[in-house]
């Protein structure tokens, strides 16, 4: 193949691509100017919906995709984030926390993370993150509330259609340029063609494998929709005697025995570590010091024997 009608087709491929991303485009500028006619379908309240945008049953469609109606006899896919928060004063954190568990697990749901901590002695608060189906969001935060007594409670609904439309779009032209590229590359006849569409095709599937992690990071957040939970024990009222003080009353007695036992032997073993060190500078300073008082004391035996046999006291 000549190489001017190689580089001619590498070229068409890449304004092929072009286009595409632009009708892309054109199509979520045609989509935003149809959400501006009909109205902002972003809410922070589920309940504050329009009733003429009505969801379709679970059974026709998937929970993550709403079906609106247009005003015009023309139906549109919608893909929405729903996010939701509440707090909740509990009798009792944990046990509120296992029956939370059975709640999600029962939905095919997770606990993304979770805190517990300690708001004084024998009262617990929490915080936890739930990521549920879709199509349970309203049903798990109506059992939520029944936990307790509900002081805050939040929900917000974000339309990412536009966002979702324009990256599968996207994408699929990507992976429709790679297949031509792959097409291409088994018609090169030289090593530079070769490595011409080598050069593209790897960039291509770069893009790809980023638009890809984006795709599948927006598909997850809006078939899961994230609840915000944080839980906080009641005081117990103070004209109650708590037994919460003798919990356990043997075991910290032992503890406190122990922890005494403990620091005495460390205090000791501190001690002859020390005492190790110094041993060294004491003798080579001692040494002396002893023999200077052996020298003396035989010094005062000499003059004293002396003394005794002259009988003339020395001064």
């Amino acid at each position: 193949m000549p190489k001017k009608k190689f580089v001619l087709l590498i070229a068409l491929i890449l304004v092929t691509g072009l286009a595409g991303m632009l009708l892309t485009s054109c199509g979520e500028a045609s989509f935003e100017s149809q959400d501006e006619a009909g109205g902002d379908y972003s809410t922070s309240d589920s309940s504050s919906q329009s009733p003429e945008y009505a969801m379709v049953s679970a059974e026709s469609l998937e929970p993550d995709i709403k079906r609106v109606d247009g005003g015009v006899g023309e139906t549109t896919l919608r893909h929405v984030i729903r996010t939701g928060s509440i707090d909740l004063a509990v009798s009792d954190t944990r046990e509120t926390i296992k029956e939370i568990r059975s709640i999600v697990k029962k939905g095919d749901g997770i606990i993304s993370s979770s805190y517990i901590y300690e708001i004084r002695e024998g009262q617990y608060g929490a915080y936890l993150t739930l990521r549920i189906p879709e199509n349970l969001f309203d049903a798990v935060m109506e059992q939520l509330e029944t936990f307790g007594k509900a002081t805050n409670i939040q929900t917000g609904l974000e339309d990412v259609t536009m966002q979702y439309v324009d990256l599968e779009s996207r994408l699929n032209n990507q992976k429709a340029q790679e297949v031509r590229l792959v097409e291409i590359l088994a018609m090169a006849e030289t090593v530079e063609e070769v490595l011409e569409v080598e050069r593209e095709l790897y960039r291509i599937r770069g893009e790809i494998e980023v638009m890809t992690a984006q795709f599948t990071y927006l598909q997850d957040q809006v078939s899961y929709a994230t609840i915000n939970l944080s839980l906080e024990e009641e005081e117990n009222p103070t004209e109650n005697i708590s037994p919460g003080a003798f919990d356990n009353f043997g075991g910290r007695i032992m503890q406190a025995f122990i922890g005494s036992i403990n620091f005495i032997l460390n205090a000791f073993s501190k001690i002859t570590i020390a005492f190790s060190a110094l041993l060294p500078v004491l003798i080579v300073l001692g040494l002396p010091i002893f023999l200077i008082i052996l020298l003396v004391r035989k010094l005062a035996k000499r003059k004293q024997a002396v003394e005794e046999k002259t009988g003339v006291k020395k001064d």
